[in-house]
């Protein structure tokens, strides 16, 4: 009897023990996977809105067109990767004044006419297309199991195509005052800048389809621009908002 009271209670002053070192276990975190580095090949299509930044200032639109082109993605760490992606992007600028100016004079005292009227009127937009290289940054983020926040940031560099007139409705009574752009092609075919964007991933069992708005800030210029020549600035500035898809290796 003695032996089985002793036995009892010893089993009484072991059972917290025990069911201290099972919560303790089970408030440890859980172990992640190991990482393993990925590799990631697709393409990208979207939409772009672009303007042209004037100096002197030339007031526009938003000229909406489209782009298009593959991508690579290597992401090397948990959170971090590269991405690269050659393109075919639609840019320009759109302007749109849709009214019309008149200037009017007066009879002077003399009863002379000094009574000048004049018309401008301008609806212009042209169509620039650019082979683009971007060498992006690539920041993830779970958000679930499935899905990913993720950060693009990086340089890009294109190369001038080819450009297109797309609508050209111009009235002025001073035909000489219109801007040297309307009649010059693009001066200057290397482009670059900073590009910057923001997105969602959805990872399935086929690939992953990404979703992103990008903003393009143009670090160069599209004419010429030295003290003789009328702009000082025209630089592209373009959002793009894209689809992607990639499937892993």
């Amino acid at each position: 009897m003695k032996k089985v009271i002793f036995i009892a209670f010893i089993w009484i002053l072991s059972v917290p023990s025990v069911f201290s070192q099972q919560l303790q276990d089970s408030e440890l975190p859980a172990k992640k996977e190991p990482f393993k580095p990925e590799w990631a090949f697709g393409v990208n299509g979207g939409i772009t809105l672009s303007k042209i930044s004037f100096n002197p200032i030339v007031k526009q639109d938003y000229l909406q067109q489209y782009t298009g082109g593959i991508t690579a993605r290597y992401i090397s760490e948990r959170n971090v990767g590269l991405q690269v992606e050659l393109n075919y992007s639609m840019r320009g600028w759109k302007e749109r004044t849709d009214s019309v100016n008149l200037y009017s004079g007066y009879l002077s005292p003399m009863g002379r006419s000094n009574m000048v009227d004049s018309m401008y009127y301008t609806n212009y937009s042209r169509s620039i297309g650019y082979l683009e290289l971007p060498l992006l940054t690539h920041i993830c983020f779970d958000m679930g199991k499935h899905a990913r926040f993720i950060v693009l940031l990086g340089p890009q560099i294109s190369y001038y195509l080819n450009e297109k007139v797309l609508e050209s409705d111009i009235v002025s009574a001073f035909p000489f005052m219109n801007p040297p752009s309307y009649d010059s092609k693009v001066q200057r075919k290397f482009d670059y800048g900073l590009l910057g964007g923001m997105g969602v991933e959805w990872r399935t069992g086929i690939g992953s389809f990404v979703l992103d708005g990008r903003y393009y800030f143009g670090l160069s210029d599209i004419f010429d621009n030295s003290r003789s020549d009328y702009y000082q600035a025209s630089s592209n500035q373009v959002i793009s908002i894209k689809m992607t898809y990639l499937f892993r290796k």
